[in-house]
C-alpha cells in the first residue's frame, strides 16, 4: 500500500476546518530577497501558529523562564537594551557580556512574541527596538578632523559589542520578517558600514556577516557584500577558510564554533563561489565526526570535548548548532540537516530543561545519573551547579540562550523554495500561510503527532482576495523523507507534489519508524526510533536546593515558584543491555493524550531487555561514572526496563554498556 497519497475532500465545509486557529490570516511576510545561490528561503515568523505539542511547550515557556525573568535575576531583570544596562557591581566578565546574554533573551521573546501573539513579550520587544533604533552612536572625529568612525553604529559604547549586536541582529531579523519595519535594515546599514577594519577584530566579530548578508540582501548595497567576504579571508578568528579545509580536528570552545561555522555555508549562498561551500562541508563533517553526541548536539564543555559517555553539551550548543544548521538546509537544499536539526530539537533541547520550563542545566549530558549542586563531572567547573537544574546559573549565557531554541524551530519549520512555493522542513503540529500571489493564499493544516506518530496530514485551504475559493490552483508542494525512514516507496530527501489543489484537498505522509541500536563512537550502545533517542529515566527523588553556591556572585532566583533541584537517584539504574536485536524490541503505544513530553505520558516506549552490572556506581557518590569496560559481564538475571524519549527524562542513562554471557 502507498504510503503517502493524495485525498480530495468533497465537501467543502471540511475545508473550511482546516485553518482553524484564525478566521482568516493572510500571509504577513516580508517580501525578503533570497540568497542568489540558496534552494530555500525562510523568513515566515508571522505566518506559522504552532499546535499541538508545539503549542504547549512554548505556553510552557511563556509561563516559565521566559515570562518571569526576575526568577533568572541578573542581567534579565533590567531594563535589557532599552536603557543603560548597568554592571552588577561583582566585576565578573567583560563588559560585553551582559548585553550578548540579554540579547539571547530578547531573540528568544521576539520570535516567542510574535509565534503566540503575545502582546506583553512584543512590548517588551518594542521598547527595546525603539531604544537601539534611537540611540545611535554618534561618530567619532580625529584631531584633523577625518572621520574615524562614522555615525549610527547601534548598542552600547562599550569594547567587544560586535559580538552582542550579531546576537541581538537576530531579534531585528524576526521583527523585520514579521512586520516589514523598513527601519532595521537602514539602520543596520549604518550600523554595519560604521566599522572600519581595525574596528572589525574584536571577539567573535565575524558573525556578524551573517547580519551583513542579510542587510545587503534588503538594502543591495554592494559594500556590505564586499565586508562579509573580506573579513573571512582576513579573519584572526577561532575558525577560518585555512582550518575548515585542512586534516587536523577542532580543538575550540564549542559554542564559538557554532555560531562561526555558518559563515562559509552563508558566503556560498550569496556568492556562488564553491570554496566556501567546500569549506563549510568539511568543517562540519570534522566537527561532527569527533564529537557528535547521540542527543544530537556536538560536546562543548566548554570546548569540544569528543564523544565519551560523559562528554557534555552546554545548553547554548543547542541553539547555536541547530540554528547554524539551519542555514546548511537553506543553502544547499539537503535533507540531512533537517534530519539533524529535528534530532537535536527532540531530545538534546527538551532534555535539558524542566518540563515546566522553570529550570534548566548549564551542561547537558546523554549520561548523567544524578544531577545537584555539586554533581558536574565534566573537568570543567567539576563539582559545581553547572549540571543542576536550576533557574539561575553562574555564567548567564545558556539561561539567555534557552529562551530561542523552541522559537527558532517553529520560526524554520515552513521554508519557501525559489518560486516562493510552500517548502514542509521540519515537522509538527502548525499552521501556515503563503501567499502565492495574484491574490491567492493558501493555509496549510499540518496535523500529526510527530515525531511520536508516523502520519502527518497536509490539509490545504485557498483563499482569494481575503475570501475562501472553491476554485482549483496550481501549485507545488515539498515535503521532506528522513534518512531514518524504513519504509520502501519512498527515497530520502526533499520531494515535490506539483498539481492543481483546491480547499480541502488533503496530502497523507506515513513515516514508517524502525527501532535501531546505534553504537557510540568511544563505548557503548544507544536505542533510537525515528528522529527519537531513547534513554531509561531514572526513578529519582526531587528535593529543592537551597543552598548558597559561592560561584553565583550573589545572585538568586527572585520567584519562588522557581527552584534549584538536587535530583538523585531512588532506584537501580546500572543496567546494561542484554540483546541489541531490533527485533527483541518492544514497542509499547500508549495514546494517553498527555504532554508527550512529561514523565509517565510518553506516547510510545520501547521495552528492552536488560541485566544488571556490578560495581557500577557512583563516582564519590555525586559524579555520573564513566562506562564500564565493555562488554560487561552481568550481575544476575535478564530483565526487561522500558526506555522512553529522551527529552522527557532529567536523569537518565542513554549510552548502556552491553552484556557478555
Amino acid at each position: 500500500m502507498k504510503r503517502h497519497f493524495f485525498i480530495p475532500i468533497i465537501a467543502l465545509a471540511i475545508s473550511i476546518t482546516a485553518c482553524t486557529t484564525k478566521d482568516y490570516k493572510a500571509a504577513q511576510a516580508a517580501d525578503i530577497p533570497m540568497a542568489p545561490h540558496s534552494v530555500y528561503s525562510e523568513g515566515l515568523i508571522a505566518d506559522i501558529t504552532p499546535k499541538g505539542w508545539l503549542a504547549e511547550i512554548l505556553k510552557r515557556q511563556k509561563e516559565g523562564l521566559s515570562g518571569h525573568p526576575e526568577a533568572m535575576d541578573y542581567p534579565y531583570h533590567s531594563v535589557l537594551w532599552a536603557g543603560e544596562l548597568k554592571r552588577d557591581g561583582s566585576g565578573r566578565g567583560d563588559g560585553w557580556w551582559r548585553f550578548e546574554q540579554t540579547a539571547y533573551y530578547l531573540d528568544g521573546l521576539t520570535r516567542l512574541g510574535y509565534l503566540t501573539e503575545d502582546r506583553d513579550f512584543l512590548d517588551v520587544w518594542e521598547n527595546n527596538l525603539e531604544y537601539v533604533l534611537a540611540h545611535p552612536l554618534p561618530a567619532i572625529t580625529g584631531e584633523d578632523g577625518s572621520i574615524v568612525r562614522p555615525e549610527g553604529r547601534l548598542g552600547n559604547e562599550t569594547e567587544g559589542m560586535a559580538w552582542p549586536m550579531a546576537v541581538f541582529f537576530r531579534a531585528l531579523k524576526a521583527c523585520y520578517e514579521a512586520t516589514g519595519d523598513e527601519r532595521i535594515p537602514a539602520a543596520l546599514e549604518k550600523h554595519f558600514l560604521s566599522y572600519p577594519p581595525q574596528d572589525r577584530n574584536s571577539v567573535r566579530w565575524i558573525v556578524n556577516v551573517e547580519g551583513l548578508l542579510w542587510t545587503y540582501a534588503i538594502t543591495g548595497n554592494e559594500e556590505l557584500l564586499r565586508i562579509a567576504e573580506e573579513e573571512w579571508l582576513r579573519s584572526n578568528s577561532a575558525l577560518t577558510q585555512e582550518n575548515c579545509l585542512d586534516d587536523n580536528n577542532f580543538n575550540m570552545h564549542g559554542v564559538t564554533m557554532n555560531e562561526e561555522l555558518k559563515v562559509p555555508v552563508l558566503l556560498y549562498a550569496y556568492t556562488g563561489k564553491p570554496q566556501y561551500l567546500q569549506a563549510a562541508l568539511k568543517a562540519d563533517k570534522k566537527m561532527e565526526d569527533a564529537n557528535m553526541l547521540v542527543d544530537g548536539v556536538v560536546s562543548s564543555s566548554e570546548y569540544l570535548a569528543g564523544q565519551d559517555a560523559l562528554a557534555s553539551h552546554e545548553t547554548c550548543d543547542i541553539t547555536d548548532y541547530s540554528w547554524t544548521m539551519g542555514y546548511f538546509l537553506l543553502a544547499t537544499g539537503d535533507a540531512s540537516w533537517a534530519d539533524r536539526i529535528e534530532r537535536c530539537m527532540f531530545n538534546a533541547a527538551p532534555g535539558c530543561i524542566t518540563k515546566d520550563f522553570k529550570s534548566m542545566q548549564y551542561f547537558s549530558c546523554p549520561n548523567q545519573f544524578i544531577c545537584t549542586g555539586t554533581s558536574d563531572h565534566n573537568e570543567f567547573k567539576r563539582g559545581l551547579t553547572w549540571m543542576q537544574y536550576r533557574p539561575v546559573h553562574q555564567t548567564e549565557c545558556c539561561i539567555g540562550n534557552v529562551h530561542r531554541m523552541f522559537p527558532n524551530y517553529v520560526s524554520r519549520m515552513w521554508l519557501k523554495d525559489a518560486e516562493g512555493q510552500p517548502v514542509a522542513a521540519l515537522y509538527g503540529p502548525s499552521e501556515v500561510v503563503y501567499d502565492l500571489g495574484d491574490g491567492v493564499s493558501v493555509c496549510i493544516d499540518e496535523q500529526t503527532g510527530y515525531p511520536f506518530d508516523e502520519n502527518i496530514t497536509f490539509e490545504f485551504t485557498f483563499y482569494k482576495d481575503g475570501k475562501l475559493s472553491r476554485a482549483s490552483h496550481d501549485m507545488a508542494f515539498t515535503f521532506r523523507v528522513p534518512e531514518w525512514y524504513a519504509g520502501e516507496e519512498l527515497q530520502p530527501g526533499f520531494q515535490t507534489e506539483r498539481r492543481s489543489w483546491k480547499s480541502g484537498d488533503r496530502f497523507v505522509l506515513n513515516l514508517p519508524m524502525k527501532v535501531r541500536f546505534e553504537d557510540n563512537p568511544v563505548s557503548g550502545r544507544s536505542v533510537t526510533r525515528g528522529p527519537l533517542v531513547y534513554s531509561y529515566s531514572i526513578p529519582s527523588d526531587w528535593q529543592v536546593d537551597t543552598l548558597t553556591y559561592a560561584k553565583l556572585a550573589g545572585k538568586k532566583c527572585g520567584n519562588p515558584d522557581f527552584k534549584s533541584w538536587t535530583i538523585t537517584p531512588s532506584a537501580k539504574w546500572n543496567y546494561a543491555l542484554e540483546s541489541c536485536c531490533p527485533e527483541d524490541v518492544e514497542v509499547v503505544f500508549d495514546n494517553n493524550g498527555g504532554f508527550p513530553f512529561d514523565e509517565g505520558c510518553s506516547p510510545v516506549k520501547l521495552r528492552v531487555k536488560a541485566a544488571e552490572v556490578k560495581d557500577w556506581v557512583l563516582e564519590e557518590g555525586r559524579y555520573t561514572p564513566a562506562l564500564p569496560d565493555n562488554p560487561v559481564i552481568a550481575a544476575g538475571s535478564d530483565t526487561t526496563i522500558e526506555l522512553v524519549p529522551y527529552g522527557s527524562t532529567t536523569i537518565r542513562v542513554t549510552v548502556f554498556p552491553t552484556v557478555s554471557r
